[in-house]
């Protein structure tokens, strides 16, 4: 509703611009004569109830934004009680592979917020760059000893979903964040069978990254990941939410909402499907919100 409003506005402004553009292109023709004063009078009136419209629109625009503020406010608020205790004693690794990092704080949070150990995030660059593919040649190297082959980027993707999962190979993770393909926090050193993918990008048109999401979600499989979630904020320029659908694996596509952080936890807990804000999602919110079994949990 807000776009549109926004759209309404910028359209009367152009409507105004027109208005006093065709005042003066008719005054240079008419100028002088009854005709003239006419058309002023009419294009003036005309003028001032749009210049009312858009005073208030502009007042509809500013009440909307002020009750969407207080609504996420809100929502904010309860999303903590909504997942509390959700995901005690269990232990998830992050795996960023767009560029917002804002929305894998956001999966942070609320992870925690439902009692899930968070034991690693680890952000991959983007591996398609000429620098990154050099780097990523002398990474393999210095890895495996010897000359990279002629894919060495499925061979950083094996190597982090081997280091993520399996906990076995800090050395490797290492290599890859000395050549500054990887950043990590927190410890590579236990077995994880659950994973946060965070994607999506603030470029436009990066199909490459989204092939290197569905090799690593294959890899992370591979390895014995049990639970695999994808998310990615709700305005991402790019969206990886279709390509992830490939995989048949959860996804989240308003991951940077408190409803969308509900539904990663309730995700991880068991419950399966695409939700969010966008036209891939099958619902907004998961079904255990609607379950007599929250509503009873609910009233405890």
């Amino acid at each position: 509703m807000l776009i549109d409003l926004r759209y309404h506005v910028v359209t009367l402004v152009a409507v105004f611009l027109a208005l006093a553009v065709g005042i003066l292109v008719g005054s240079s023709f008419l100028a002088g004569t009854s005709v003239e004063r006419q058309v002023a009078r009419g294009l003036e009136q005309e003028f001032g109830k749009l210049r009312t419209e858009n005073h208030d629109q502009q007042i509809t625009i500013n009440n909307l934004n002020d009750q969407s503020k207080k609504r996420d406010d809100f929502d904010r608020a309860a999303a903590p009680m909504l997942v509390d205790g959700r995901l005690l004693h269990n232990r998830v690794a992050i795996i960023q592979t767009g560029d917002y990092s804002e929305a894998t704080q956001s999966a942070k949070s609320i992870l925690e917020e439902a009692g899930a150990h968070v034991a690693s995030i680890t952000t991959i660059s983007d591996l398609n760059s000429e620098t990154a593919s050099d780097q990523a040649r002398r990474a393999v190297e210095l890895i495996t000893g010897g000359p990279a082959n002629s894919d060495p980027v499925a061979l950083i993707l094996d190597g982090i979903a081997r280091s993520v999962v399996a906990g076995t190979d800090l050395r490797t993770m290492n290599i890859l964040e000395q050549k500054g393909l990887i950043t990590k926090v927190g410890k590579y050193d236990h077995r994880v069978q659950t994973v946060v993918l965070v994607g999506g990008s603030k470029e436009k048109d990066l199909q490459d990254s989204q092939l290197n999401d569905l090799a690593l979600i294959d890899k992370l499989q591979s390895y014995g990941v049990l639970t695999i979630v994808a998310a990615e904020p709700a305005y991402a320029v790019t969206s990886y939410i279709r390509a992830y659908h490939r995989k048949n694996i959860s996804t989240v596509d308003d991951v940077d909402q408190p409803m969308g952080q509900v539904s990663l936890v309730c995700m991880l807990a068991g419950e399966t499907g695409n939700f969010g804000v966008k036209k891939s999602a099958d619902r907004v919110v998961p079904a255990y919100l609607e379950s007599k079994e929250w509503r009873i949990k609910s009233r405890r």
